[in-house]
């Protein structure tokens, strides 16, 4: 499925280069107290890094990086598809499938502006056959006619279903208010995507497979191996699979810093999945504050303490929403607020009253809540160190944007601290901010 890097602030209600050594290689305080990282180079510039923990199976994600990817239409959205099912190596289709629900227990593929990425999960003593087939797919897909026919198929329809879901306009000028309406995040494909699977099978294979040939680069990509194998073991299993394949590499998109939300805008509409007298409304806006900021430790407690705010006084005081979330993520280009609510009341007075939590937010942080969340923080990081899955996602954030929230040094923000971040980061009422207000059919 494609994706963009901030599809959890996106509007649907049913539902970033880096010297990688240096910086992953200085891991968070979780990694430190439950794991061993080791990163190495391969000949072909392929960079292997391997997190021994206690996990029981193997959590692996290959992350590909490239200008390519944003471009051509959507090939890229195409050859994820056909990941795992396509002809690869000296393996048939048939062949391929059938090795890939043997030893593959779970896997995924998704693809985002400048990146390409296979997530598998597998048993230990299935991880030479595993690794394997994360190699062959990668840098040896075939795209085979047959393969290539009934991919695109199913492409079409996801396609279909994301133009025209009832929500599909709001979500891209919400995400267009976000970031700016030419910000790689924001621009829309759909159409440009639709007439390229529409194209004949034959001359589809062709593009696929040239455009396959095109970004195959070794140096662009990194492997992530998380659980509890041995280190030597693995880095002989990826040298024999990934090593044989030569030298190449490409420049990677750089994702521009989005600019920070400077003034007020009201989107409405109509949601097919929300019945009258029901609405959401979801108010967003771009603080500017990147991952890497100095900021980002207070705003990241700062939107966990919000959270509770709003959600006493909407829920718990006023009765006026079941469940309202407030959450700061930042990544590579930004970071951005979210705060959400489905309410039988109407928006304009939810509106109010989450800006009613905010104001008191400005003037005072209680020390000893302050010290619940940084408890309940720690807990995150201990969790995350432990599951493999979440350690995965960690180390690939430390990759792509060259931190993960779970490195950011909550511990010693300050009550203080949060009451000037939030005078400077939080808006007004009816300030820079951008609210959707979604009405039920």
């Amino acid at each position: 499925m494609e994706a963009t890097r901030r599809s959890a602030l996106q509007l649907i209600l049913a539902s970033g280069l880096l010297s990688c050594f240096p910086r992953i290689a200085v891991a968070g305080p979780a990694v430190c107290r439950t794991g061993i990282l080791t990163s190495h180079r391969l000949g072909n510039g392929l960079r292997v890094h391997c997190y021994r923990n206690g996990s029981k199976y193997v959590s692996a994600a290959l992350v590909l990086r490239s200008c390519e990817i944003l471009n051509h239409s959507g090939l890229a959205h195409i050859l994820e598809h056909t990941s795992f099912t396509g002809a690869a190596g000296n393996y048939s289709a048939k062949e391929l499938k059938r090795r890939h629900r043997t030893f593959i227990q779970d896997s995924n593929a998704s693809t985002s502006p400048g990146r390409l990425e296979w997530y598998a999960s597998f048993l230990p003593k299935y991880a030479p056959e595993a690794i394997e087939l994360l190699a062959i797919t990668s840098l040896d897909q075939k795209c085979d006619l047959r393969t290539v026919e009934s991919e695109a198929k199913i492409v079409l329809q996801e396609l279909l279903l994301d133009k025209h879901s009832g929500d599909a306009a709001i979500r891209r000028q919400f995400n267009a208010a976000l970031y700016g309406e030419n910000h790689p995040y924001a621009v829309d494909n759909c159409d440009a995507e639709i007439a390229k699977v529409k194209l004949p099978a034959r001359e589809l294979a062709r593009e696929l497979t040239e455009y396959a040939s095109l970004i195959r680069q070794p140096a662009n990509m990194d492997l992530v191996l998380v659980g509890d194998v041995e280190t030597g073991d693995i880095s002989q299993l990826v040298e024999k699979c990934f090593g044989c394949y030569p030298h190449a590499q490409g420049p990677v998109l750089e994702i521009p810093k989005a600019q920070p939300t400077r003034e007020y805008r009201s989107i409405e509409g109509v949601s097919g999945d929300l019945e009258r007298p029901l609405s959401e409304i979801r108010i967003g806006w771009n603080t500017g504050v990147t991952i890497n900021d100095p900021d980002a430790r207070v705003l990241l407690t700062l939107g966990a303490y919000l959270n509770d705010v709003i959600f006493s006084e909407v829920r718990e005081r006023h009765g006026d929403s079941y469940s309202p979330e407030a959450y700061f993520e930042p990544d590579g280009c930004s970071g951005i607020f979210t705060i959400s609510a489905i309410t039988s009341k109407h928006p304009e007075l939810v509106e109010e009253r989450i800006f009613s939590a905010i104001e008191r937010v400005k003037e005072e942080i209680d020390p000893l809540e302050l010290r619940l969340h940084k408890e309940r923080w720690e807990l995150k990081r201990l969790r995350t160190a432990e599951s493999g899955s979440s350690m995965l996602e960690c180390l690939v954030a430390r990759i792509v944007e060259g931190c993960a929230v779970e490195d950011l040094d909550i511990e010693s923000v300050s009550p203080a601290e949060m009451v000037e971040a939030a005078r400077k980061y939080l808006p007004d009422y009816k300030g820079a901010y951008t609210r959707v207000t979604l009405n039920g059919a």
